[in-house]
């Protein structure tokens, strides 16, 4: 059986309840929930690099943002994995080397 990768509007969905942490503020429960819905959508390296691709395309509405906050959601939200500073010239192709904790946690 052959499963399709999240769909961005799935991960845009779960995105938008973290976009005030993303400009500077704490993350809220439901941004952390959030965070925890899209570590359990990427189980395989090709779901990674399709929610990578859609946080690129989320972040491109952004006007000015620092790519480093969206790596300090997974501690804030005491979720175990890593998450890249994802930009708009991050290959999302390397997610699978950038997020190597992201299985490994047991998530």
């Amino acid at each position: 059986m052959v499963f399709a990768v999240p769909s961005c509007g799935r991960v845009t969905s779960r995105l938008t309840s973290c976009l005030s942490f993303i400009n500077g503020h704490e993350p809220t429960n439901s941004c952390c929930s959030s965070v925890k819905g899209l570590t359990a959508m990427g189980k395989t390296k090709n779901d990674r690099v399709a929610i990578c691709n859609c946080v690129k395309q989320v972040m491109k509405r952004l006007n000015n943002y620092d790519p480093k906050r969206i790596t300090l959601l997974p501690k804030k939200c005491h979720v175990g994995l890593k998450f890249p500073p994802i930009n708009q010239d991050y290959d999302c192709k390397k997610v699978e080397v950038d997020m190597l904790m992201w299985r490994e946690q047991g998530l």
